[in-house]
């Protein structure tokens, strides 16, 4: 029965979730954060610190020798949507990397470099969205999994892994065009998917959490805009049809209400816990904000 633990962390929190299969379902076993914040006001958190916080919340739960998956966001990593000639699948990596040296800010040897196709014809011009992380970047994720004794797996893209849970619980109709809203804190990742594609991302900073803060839930509201303007304008008229945000409390209930008068699109609601078999304490209480748990549970189910 395999066991996989996914992890991701920011400056201020680590959230991890563990998982093993039964019956051909998902099943929850932990799910749980860790506290990221300096002990002293205006202090900064050194890494080997971070380091030794997630080690020690994994070493509690015994989760060591254990295979990882760590979701990074959109900060993390250098985007690029590249236009190639018409070429097979088995030509695109070699066209990428050709492609990303020219037009990526900087892109060495040793940089990890992966993609999405965006298209399926190859007789038709190829356009794939690319992402390319830092040695540095990498290095600083396998020390952090080496210290807690883990085995790092995959390293994902935060919007990539819960734009995949979505479709994965809500299969979309082969053309529909999606917005995806994923609230952490003060900033959002607002990811366009086509079918089961995500083909536009961005990450929006609001200066407030929308949640509990009008301002920033107003901010959203124009940053919503934005996107689903832009990706338009890269899908040659394809219109967001339906608006997808990740979080089920009455909080979340009360912004959907705000963004459904501001778009004459539908928009649902999203719990990442939804049918999933949970295990142990998780059966009796799911951790404070479950919706950012949304891209570890689509690793996990991936």
């Amino acid at each position: 029965m395999p066991r996989l633990l996914a992890l991701e962390w920011n400056d201020t929190e680590a959230r991890g979730a563990v998982a093993s299969t039964r019956a051909g379902r998902v099943a929850l076993e932990h799910a749980f954060t860790v506290d990221l914040r300096p002990e002293q006001p205006g202090a900064e958190v050194e890494p080997a610190d971070v380091q030794r916080r997630i080690a020690a919340a994994c070493a509690a739960r015994r989760l060591t020798k254990i295979g990882s998956l760590v979701a990074v966001g959109h900060g993390d990593v250098e985007l690029r949507r590249l236009s190639l000639p018409p070429a097979p699948d088995e030509e695109l990596p070699d066209l990428v990397r050709f492609q990303a040296t020219r037009e990526f800010n900087a892109l060495g040897e040793s940089w990890p470099l992966d993609f999405l196709s965006l298209g399926d014809d190859p007789e038709q011009p190829r356009t794939v969205l690319a992402a390319a992380a830092s040695p540095e970047m990498v290095e600083t994720t396998q020390s952090a999994c080496q210290t807690a004794g883990l085995k790092l797996a995959r390293i994902v893209l935060r919007p990539c892994a819960t734009a995949s849970l979505v479709c994965r619980r809500h299969p979309p109709q082969p053309v529909q065009v999606r917005l995806l809203i994923e609230l952490l804190d003060d900033e959002a990742d607002l990811t366009v998917t086509v079918a089961q594609r995500a083909v536009f991302l961005r990450r929006a900073r609001l200066h407030g959490d929308p949640l509990t803060n009008a301002d920033a839930a107003e901010a959203l509201v124009s940053e919503a805009r934005r996107t689903m303007v832009a990706a338009q304008n890269q899908m040659r008229g394809q219109r967001v049809d339906t608006i997808w945000l990740c979080g089920a409390a009455p909080e979340h209930v009360a912004l959907a209400d705000s963004i459904r008068d501001q778009f004459p699109v539908s928009l649902e609601l999203f719990d990442p816990f939804e049918g999933l078999g949970l295990e142990g304490d998780l059966r009796r209480s799911v951790p404070e904000h479950p919706e950012r748990f949304a891209p570890l549970v689509g690793m996990l189910s991936d």
